[in-house]
């Protein structure tokens, strides 16, 4: 079951409803250590841009995002969605292009998995590889009768496994999905997020409706800011962004603006199979 709670939050964003329910060699490393961040933070907004709930207990979609950094083409990125009665399975693709592929080459994956009535994460896997940077890879496998997450790292040649408590945290694909489902985005929602490296929270505040410009036309849309912010420690915000999502029944993300390290990184809707 999905619902709303109330839970107290940073004062500088309001009151907020909690969701529930279940880095080139030598002198050029300098700008490789900026990139890898930035393309990890792409993956996953990246996600939260591309996906879309229907309630159709089948469904299948694919949508195709191009990413933009300051303006110059900077990599482009697919989302592809299946939905049956049991379980959502989704695979979020990203690949560098333009200038940042002068740069350093990256390709990246995430594959979740999660219950389609419940929202309980059954599988999530983040992979990344480069000509410049270590491969990386994160698998989480939940289990929820011992409320324990396996989590396997691998960071070149270095790997690790460990298992720990999880309670009232999703992967990055099925929190976003929860927070997707919600039909009322008149109220400020977090959803708290584990990636098997931090934990983190997403808290989105309803701006209003806007119309929003992009290649396939002009859209109503309702908007959203998004702030990112690292539990524990000092609490450092991660990033922050701007959303807009179409104002229908399929609540289609179709433009996503976010200020990360360095410029601004803009994921714009290009194409979709609904």
């Amino acid at each position: 079951m999905v619902y709303v709670q109330d839970l107290p939050c940073p004062a500088s964003l309001g009151g907020q409803h909690k969701l529930a329910g279940e880095n080139f060699l030598d002198g050029q490393m300098d700008m490789a250590r900026i990139v890898l961040p930035v393309l990890a933070l792409t993956v996953l907004l990246l996600t939260l841009a591309g996906v879309s709930y229907a309630s159709a207990s089948d469904h299948s979609e694919l949508l195709r995002y191009e990413v933009t950094w300051n303006g110059n083409k900077a990599g482009h990125g697919d989302i592809t969605t299946k939905k049956d009665t049991k379980r959502v399975n989704v695979i979020v693709q990203a690949v560098s292009d333009g200038f940042l592929k002068t740069l350093v080459e990256i390709w990246s994956s995430v594959q979740a998995t999660f219950a389609a009535n419940t929202f309980r994460p059954e599988f999530y896997r983040f992979h990344l590889k480069s000509n410049v940077l270590r491969q990386e890879s994160v698998d989480l496998i939940f289990d929820h009768n011992t409320k324990m997450v396996q989590v396997n790292k691998q960071s070149g040649e270095e790997r690790e496994s460990r298992s720990e408590k999880f309670t009232g945290l999703y992967d990055p694909v099925t929190a976003i999905f929860l927070l997707r489902s919600q039909k009322d985005f008149n109220k400020p929602l977090y959803v708290d997020i584990f990636d098997g490296k931090d934990r983190s929270r997403l808290f989105v505040q309803p701006v209003g409706v806007d119309h929003v410009k992009i290649k396939a036309g002009l859209h109503q849309a309702l908007c959203l800011d998004l702030s990112l912010v690292k539990l524990g420690g000092d609490k450092k915000e991660i990033a922050k962004g701007r959303l807009w999502i179409s104002d229908d029944h399929r609540r289609i993300p179709l433009l996503l603006t976010s200020s990360p390290i360095v410029g601004t990184i803009r994921f714009e809707l290009i194409h979709a199979q609904l």
